[in-house]
């Protein structure tokens, strides 16, 4: 044994005597214990909602099919690792974070415990943003680290409770096996892997889909100038307390199950039928994928939405296209576009700026909007670089006679760097949450925000 294996043996053997919680993060394997699992125990015995979040990278679409080396490999797992341990321990702290560990080549899971109401989403909204933010950060900060992650591999998350009969009395055997069968219901979620689990998912969403159990939420997208709405994002929840509630675990499942489309017919024609029931004038923006953009009855169906409900227009329509399937063929997808616009239908290009795939689209598809993703406006007026990157694509924006929309806007600091930049408009928490639609009369609420909003645009200008 050499000097070094020797040194790391004895690190080890030092380490069996911490307390759990300092073996929180990538513990080492003990065969007399297993800190994570003892922790996780604890919280559930004292009757506290778990929950495991599974982050897990998968490597892009490469029209080369390269292969990625197990050096690469060792040096994702390692940036990985550090990136993980710093990020969760700052996001949630020692009162909310359980644990951290891998569990497959780059599979790295996060147990944290957070309130929860039984009446509420299968994961808490507040918390669902909150292991977003963490996978954001993750994916960006392994990236800043190791720029190849950036290029090679992409980052998902997957969000599940760690729940069960008597969960919060398990014993440690019962613990493992729970945590066992939580992990392995979400990496199904995430890998499409046909488990009873995944039988019985599907069984849901083939009820969701039939009985149509599909709700709306709208957001409003903001006039930066004005202060007025400028029109309404709609937002997809499924049955609430239920496993789709959230959109992305809806959606993902829906394509791994070759659902993607039907779910998106049934949520545009739901969609459809609760802005013409409350008379919304405004543009309002439906998310599609391109898979059921160019699917050949789209049209049609989209068409026939609107002939029930006269008083809705393709000019009110904006299809925000989605990266949730990658466009395969631009030059394809450029002359799906244009038969729509023929028609009067209107485009914008989702998440600008969080990727290549997303700046490319903007140059091919040449957009009406342009939807910056929250990555590059969370703290923007932090970082010069995030600010360079929108000043770019605002730019660019002018150039194309496109109009700009800032997502994720959540703080004051942020909306200034807009007003400075003079993007023509915002959407985000710090505008408005997302909300039930709302008849005309009903917008007072919106009378403060655009108060609020001529009063920074004031100050800024001063």
């Amino acid at each position: 044994m050499t000097p070094t294996m020797l040194l790391e043996r004895l690190k080890t053997i030092a380490k069996a005597f911490l307390p759990n919680g300092r073996l929180n993060a990538f513990p080492p394997d003990f065969t007399i214990r297993r800190p994570i699992l003892s922790l996780l125990r604890r919280r559930l015995g004292r009757g506290e909602a778990c929950f495991l979040a599974l982050y897990r990278w998968e490597g892009k679409a490469d029209p080369e099919h390269r292969q990625h080396s197990r050096e690469e490999e060792r040096q994702l797992s390692s940036a990985s690792r550090r990136q993980l341990t710093l990020l969760a321990r700052e996001q949630f702290g020692a009162r909310e974070l359980i644990g951290m560990d891998q569990y497959g080549p780059q599979d790295y899971v996060v147990l944290v415990s957070a309130p929860h109401n039984p009446d509420e989403s299968f994961v808490p909204v507040a918390l669902f943003r909150r292991l977003e933010l963490l996978r954001h950060a993750f994916e960006g900060g392994t990236a800043a680290v190791l720029p190849e992650a950036a290029e090679y591999w992409q980052l998902n998350g997957t969000y599940v409770p760690v729940s069960g009969a008597g969960a919060n009395q398990a014993s440690s055997a019962d613990a493992a096996a729970l945590l066992k069968e939580t992990f392995d219901f979400a990496l199904a979620l995430a890998t499409g892997a046909v488990t009873p689990q995944v039988i019985e998912a599907r069984r849901q969403l083939d009820e969701i889909l039939a009985e149509g159990r599909i709700s709306v939420l709208a957001q409003p997208i903001v006039d930066l100038r004005s202060g007025d709405v400028y029109g309404w994002e709609i937002l997809t929840r499924g049955p609430a307390a239920g496993v789709f509630h959230m959109p992305d675990e809806l959606f993902r499942f829906a394509g791994q199950s070759k659902l993607l489309s039907k779910l998106e017919f049934i949520v545009i024609r739901h969609a459809l039928e609760e802005i013409a029931s409350r008379r919304i004038s405004e543009p309002v923006f439906l998310n599609v994928t391109p898979v059921t953009l160019a699917h050949p009855l789209f049209m049609a169906h989209l068409d026939q939405c609107l002939e029930r409900h006269p008083l809705l227009s393709p000019g009110q329509i904006v299809l925000e296209i989605t990266e949730r399937h990658e466009i395969h063929d631009l030059g394809e997808m450029s002359g799906i576009l244009d038969r729509f616009r023929a028609k009067g239908y209107r485009f914008a290009i989702d998440d600008a700026g969080s990727g290549y795939s997303s700046l490319q689209w903007i140059g091919e598809l040449m957009p009406e909007l342009i939807k910056i993703d929250r990555s590059v406006i969370q703290f923007v007026d932090r970082y010069k670089v995030k600010e360079s990157l929108l000043r770019a694509i605002v730019t660019a924006a002018e150039e194309m006679n496109s109009d700009v929309v800032a997502e994720g806007v959540e703080r004051e600091e942020e909306a200034d760097v807009l007003f400075r930049l003079n993007v023509s408009m915002g959407q985000g928490y710090y505008f408005a949450r997302p909300n039930p639609l709302l008849h005309a009369h009903e917008r007072e609420i919106f009378q403060e925000m655009k108060e609020r909003i001529k009063v920074r645009r004031g100050l800024v200008a001063s």
